[in-house]
């Protein structure tokens, strides 16, 4: 077996880096597990002696795993849900961020996340550009629940913190060549390169290229491909012992051709629905009356509500093509440039005193375009224009007293974004764009402190205050009737109003306003405290106990269909949790086990539901949310390496608002939380074999569970998900001198059609229904060379 020293992970102890954030090097009898430092509590501590339920991987554990982007995090994480893409949005970098049954599934700027996505600290405010491929990542965190003191607002599930290399004193770079199916294309070449002594860099850069795997059957591009150009750079300065400046820029290029979605079935019996069928030249069961297009009220073909009856031709509510056929029509896109920069010093001021700061800015860009309904017939199409930049300054003074028995953390924090987020929708009746200007802004101040009672038992207490402004300007536009659309040129003259205002008012003429063009501003503050007793019952057993809170801000409304003098909003959701648990090492340090047990009481739930077919947020309701997760890794010779966790969630509703019980889309008690699986579950199990005195060859096999979940909050039944498995397997081969790495992987081998995210407007008069699936079986061969 080769040498192998701390920290130059390769492939056998690269397989050791379980998701409890293990690492390995080589002792006299073999593996075994070792110290991993996070700074989950903004200070850097072994991981096992943190008393919270954070998960850690390093950038080896991932890619062997083939966890190449944040989305396929949730494959490795017990009670950890990220999709790629959220509804509506058109864009396959718009994340959906659910821990512990609590996330939101809305992307747009005037709604908050979650669970808070950070980047080498700085806050990603937006879902939009929440999907990150890994470039040069270092590790990623996962912090299971509230972290509302120390990580602040939209936490209140929990965060995901990844973490880039930084520069390093040796010279040595990489370059690694990727190929697959699907004629797949990647390409990345990283370059650490000291410049002196005291001034280190470190590069990246990686192009993804791949076809989509849903082909539209009517014409156009396949959509789910990849095509990116993302880079990165790092500087590192230390002019002195005591003074460290680190800096870091990234940008993202995607071109690709759009949201992998396909239709789940049409309402024939609704508004667009029916009025589908009437244009489309394979439905027979409809005669237009050819006189309709200048009579003064609805078409003559029949009206909402009797259907085409099933007739061939005609779109139902089987229509269906299939997981990975679209019958969509109408133009396809997602476009997003991202870049960012940030600025981290560090100063030691003595022996009790050192202060940080962390300044970012990021700049987002995204068009999209999508085809809601994926059917030939013109339902529900969109296309998204979207802006955000946001600057960000937190200031840390933190320090120990007390003899060292005192650790504490004082902080400050400014954030501020401003943007716009313009959304033509096409209609049959009509077409309108949705959407407006933002300018959000937040303030916060923060403590938190640790006291070691005794030796082995230590009191943590947080505090956080913090206070949000959120304005808004409404951009909502009539284009007219359906004629403007371009789509249905002198089909339905007349008809917007109709639908498109409450009660059947008046028609809209091109360029009246649906919402007051004015700024409207609300503001919202809270609180949110945390105490944590944690006790060391040995060297190898803790056990903790902890009482958190959490705060999401609260915000507007962006989509109308009929005037709105002003636009409606929705206040903060918060959460309670109780949480105990325990960190172990066993086993003369073969086993490493950890568990943790939640309790959540979630307060003032945004909940998203659709007035007609505009989908409106209301503070509906109270939850209860009891759970678990289980991590282990298991090292029982120095060739074997086994990793497990196992995932819980108990949620339901215990009260809900008469606003989101008696609307057209009603919710019940009974029904289950969105994105919240009952059970997950992962195994992975690996072997290493010597291959002479020159490489070694690591098979592994990983399976996951995924429990059955509702995408959307009335559980409509055609973007419901049905549990799965997800197995797959990869050969990893490494030189003995650390130089050539070639990885044959396989994912989904068992080839599993499964729903990542839907979006339904069957019982509105929009009539769709939206689903995307996840990628089938497909493999890949990478070859790496690394040079030093």
């Amino acid at each position: 077996m080769k040498t192998i020293k701390y920290g130059l992970t390769p492939l056998i102890a690269t397989s050791l880096l379980a998701s409890s954030g293990i690492q390995a090097e080589e002792a006299s009898t073999g593996f075994a597990l070792e110290e991993i430092v996070v700074t989950a509590r903004k200070r850097e501590e072994n991981l096992q002696s943190t008393p919270i339920a954070v998960s850690a991987f390093t950038d080896r554990e991932l890619a062997y795993r083939q966890i190449d982007s944040t989305d396929k995090l949730s494959d490795i994480t017990p009670n950890l849900t990220f999709d790629s893409a959220s509804p509506s949005s058109g864009s396959s970098s718009a994340a959906q961020i659910f821990i512990r049954g609590i996330g939101q599934t809305d992307f747009t700027p005037v709604t908050d996340p979650g669970v808070g996505l950070y980047v080498d600290g700085i806050y990603m405010a937006r879902s939009v550009g929440g999907v990150l491929d890994f470039i040069d990542v270092q590790r990623i965190e996962v912090l299971r629940g509230p972290q509302g003191t120390l990580f602040g607002r939209n936490t209140i599930g929990g965060a995901v913190a990844i973490y880039s290399k930084r520069p390093e004193p040796e010279a040595s770079g990489s370059v690694q060549l990727q190929v697959g199916d699907d004629d797949m294309r990647y390409a990345t070449a990283k370059v650490n390169m000291p410049v002196s002594e005291d001034l280190l860099t470190n590069f990246a850069i990686s192009s993804r290229k791949r076809d989509g795997y849903v082909d539209r059957i009517f014409g156009g591009p396949s959509t789910g491909d990849d095509d990116s150009l993302a880079g990165r750079g790092s500087l590192l300065w230390t002019p002195t012992d005591d003074f460290e400046l680190y800096a870091i820029a990234d940008a993202t290029k995607i071109r690709e051709n759009g949201t992998p979605g396909v239709t789940g079935g049409v309402n024939d019996k609704a508004a667009f629905g029916t009025f589908a069928n009437g244009v489309l030249a394979s439905c027979t069961a409809v005669n237009i009356n050819p006189d309709f297009g200048v009579l003064p009220g609805p078409p003559s073909f029949p009206p909402p509500g009797v259907g085409a009856g099933g007739a061939p031709g005609c779109l139902t509510p089987d229509t269906f093509y299939g997981e990975y056929k679209s019958g969509g029509t109408f133009p396809t896109k997602s476009d997003l440039d991202i870049w960012g920069a940030s600025v981290e010093m560090t100063w030691n001021v003595n022996d009790w005193l050192t202060i940080k700061s962390i300044t970012g800015y990021r700049d987002m860009d995204m068009e999209s375009s999508r085809d809601g309904d994926n059917t030939p017939g013109i339902i529900f199409a969109t296309r998204d224009f979207y802006e955000q930049d946001q600057f960000s300054q937190e200031l840390q003074f933190s320090g120990v007293a007390m003899e060292d028995r005192l650790k504490w953390l004082l902080g400050l924090y400014y954030f501020q974004e401003d943007g716009f987020n313009k959304n033509p929708v096409f209609l049959p009746v009509g077409s309108i764009q949705s959407g407006g200007i933002f300018d959000n802004e937040s303030e916060a101040a923060f403590f938190q402190a640790t006291y070691d009672m005794t030796d082995k038992l230590a009191l943590t207490f947080g505090v956080r205050y913090t206070e949000d402004t959120k304005q808004f300007k409404p951009d909502q536009i009539s284009y007219g009737d359906a004629s403007a659309s371009g789509l249905f040129p002198n089909v339905f003259p007349g008809f917007a109003g109709f639908y498109l205002q409450s009660g059947g008012g008046p028609p809209l003429a091109a360029g009246e306003r649906l919402a007051t063009f004015a700024w409207f501003e609300e503001e919202f503050d809270d609180t949110n405290i945390m105490l944590n007793l944690s006790y060391q019952m040995t060297d190898d057993f803790m056990v903790y106990a902890t009482y958190s809170e959490g705060y999401k801000s609260g915000g507007y409304d962006q989509r109308f269909t009929q005037f709105t003098d002003v636009p409606s909003s929705f206040d903060p959701e918060t959460v309670e949790s109780y949480e105990v648990g325990f960190k172990s090492d066993l086993l003369d340090s073969s086993v490493r086990l950890n568990v943790a047990m939640f309790h959540t009481d979630y307060s003032d739930l945004q909940i998203i539901i659709r007035e007609g077919f505009n989908p409106i947020t209301y503070n509906g309701g109270e939850a209860t949310i009891d759970g678990a997760e289980v991590e282990l890794t298991w090292v029982p010779t120095d060739r074997w390496y086994v990793t497990a966790s196992v995932g819980y969630i108990d949620a339901e509703y215990d009260k809900l608002d008469p606003r989101v019980t008696t609307n057209l889309t009603p919710l019940d008690k009974s029904f289950k939380l969105v994105n919240t699986p009952e059970l997950s579950a992962a195994l992975g199990v690996a072997y290493t074999f010597d291959l002479g005195d020159w490489a070694t060859l690591t098979p592994r096999v990983d399976w996951s569970y995924h429990d059955e979940q509702e995408n959307d909050a009335i559980n409509t039944p055609q973007i419901h998900q049905d549990s799965y498995d997800m197995l797959n397997a990869s050969m990893a081969l490494e030189t003995n001198d650390g130089r050539w790495e070639g990885l044959l992987s396989f994912r989904n081998i068992t080839d599993e059609a499964y729903i990542i995210t839907g979006n339904s407007s069957f019982q509105t008069s929009a009539a769709y229904v939206e689903q995307v699936y996840g990628r089938p079986f497909e493999w890949s061969l990478s070859v790496k060379y690394n040079f030093f």
